[in-house]
């Protein structure tokens, strides 16, 4: 099913006629819990999905990673009720449930392919959504200015960028404040001020105790901004962490930069002689890579050159690192 058709199909989840319109307060049997438990799926002879288990919490953003076709669109297909798994189930706090129009209703859904009709303006387009689901008109106001596009919304969407298109593809996932908020490939064409309302958005979502699945290759630029990351390879699920918790699984080097305001050739000899890896050196600087557990060490030798170190730097491996060490990792496993 390519995304236009997905997107039509699921953002309008009622009939197009006028529905009641209802209030966007806090439901009283708010989701604590989405699991998606144990799923397989396969398309022929392909494993799409090997017995995956995910959870994700109250206030919890969880980001799935992992090159094209480790899984994270069929998962999220699952959920949007266009692939059935062959095995597993979905659960809300502990009870089993179906993609039935119920569930439909407490999910917001960005496709990683935005399409709208050319002709329309952002404001018909808003209305339209809003009217499909029952949604009281001011909220369209609200969704517009807190998605920026408010001076845009009377334009033809044919004339927006690819981030203004981006942004109102957002503003459709938020307008009924769901519970839970599936995003595929978020970034994608957003400039800074785009990606500054995308991490409020997540961070408003977080706070209210909401629920956010995001599946991106955009590791560096999300990572600071989720809670947990979803490591997906094959369609199995190769690890599952916060970033920091991966990042001292992985334990990658660690990144050193010395600045020096004098003569560092007795610092860097004692370096040397401690077995760590001097990377680059320079008037003024040093770099060294260090393991997590010698850093300490390297922290002391640091104090018995304070003469001449006038500042220092550590950079830990970017979350990026950490993926492809996992991804390494899992590709030396024996399999059955």
């Amino acid at each position: 099913m390519n995304g236009r058709t997905t997107t039509s199909h699921l953002w309008a989840q009622g009939p197009v006629e006028d529905a009641e319109p209802k209030a966007s307060a806090d439901r009283d049997d708010a989701v604590g819990e989405l699991l998606l438990e144990q799923l397989s799926v396969t398309f022929g002879r392909v494993h799409a999905l090997r017995d995956v288990t995910v959870r994700v919490r109250r206030g919890e953003a969880l980001m799935l990673i992992g090159p094209n076709g480790a899984g994270k669109s069929t998962l999220i297909r699952i959920l949007l009720g266009l692939v059935r798994p062959d095995q597993g189930a979905i659960a809300i706090d502990g009870s089993r449930v179906t993609v039935d129009r119920e569930f439909k209703s407490r999910l917001g859904y960005l496709p990683e392919a935005v399409a709208f009709s050319d002709n329309l303006t952002g404001l018909q387009v808003l209305r339209f959504f809003a009217r499909a689901r029952g949604i009281d008109k001011k909220r369209i106001g609200e969704v517009l200015e807190r998605v920026g596009l408010s001076a845009a919304a009377k334009r033809r969407v044919g004339g927006y960028s690819r981030g203004m298109k981006q942004r109102l593809g957002l503003a459709v996932a938020i307008i009924s404040e769901p519970e839970l908020l599936v995003l595929d490939e978020p970034t994608g064409g957003l400039d800074q001020e785009g990606l500054a309302v995308l991490f409020d958005v997540l961070e408003e979502w977080r706070a209210a105790g909401r629920l956010v699945l995001l599946a991106t290759h955009d590791l560096t630029l999300l990572e600071r901004r989720v809670d947990r990351v979803c490591i997906l390879e094959s369609g199995r699920r190769v690890a599952l962490d916060t970033p920091a918790a991966l990042r001292r699984r992985a334990a990658l080097t660690l990144r050193v930069t010395f600045s020096l305001s004098a003569d560092g050739t007795a610092l860097e000899r004692e370096i040397a002689d401690s077995g760590e890896t001097i990377v680059a050196r320079g008037p003024g600087r040093l770099v060294v890579e260090v393991e997590p557990a010698r850093l300490m060490a390297l922290m002391d030798v640091r104090g018995r050159h304070k003469e001449v170190v006038s500042a220092l730097r550590v950079e830990e491996p970017g979350m990026d690192e950490v993926y492809e060490h996992f991804l390494e990792a899992d590709a030396k496993e024996p399999r059955s």
